[in-house]
């Protein structure tokens, strides 16, 4: 038999194109990946921040000595670089003396991302 002078070993312009494609599927996945876990960890970092703005709201509320008129009461709640609405509500209570404190802090969109409820004694 004879041998073909002519056979290259190697890999074709098929093959090459083929593995650029798996390639670049690969990397756009990798990168979509990337981008919505810098999204969620935002949105996590915010979340945290608020509850932490929502705490102090509430305990400069429990902190001060006057009674707290019953009602809703709108304001900006800061902390770090953030800031947001808040909307804090007094509201009655069965036992007497005794109010309920709902704090909500809103996000750009209206939306709750932070809620903090409390009783606390008028006396």
């Amino acid at each position: 038999m004879a041998k073909n002078k002519h056979h290259q070993a190697g890999v074709t312009l098929v093959e090459t194109l083929v593995a650029l494609a798996i390639l670049g599927a690969v990397t756009s996945s990798i990168l979509v990946l990337i981008a919505q876990n810098t999204r969620f960890e935002a949105d996590a970092r915010e979340r945290v921040f608020a509850a932490a703005a929502a705490d102090n709201i509430m305990v400069e509320t429990l902190l001060d000595p006057t009674p707290l008129d019953t009602g809703e009461e709108i304001g900006v709640a800061r902390f770090r670089e953030y800031q947001w609405e808040y909307r804090r509500r007094v509201s009655e209570t069965p036992v007497e003396d005794v109010v309920r404190i709902d704090i909500r802090v809103l996000s750009a969109a209206e939306q709750s991302i932070a809620n903090v409820t409390t009783l606390k004694d008028q006396q």
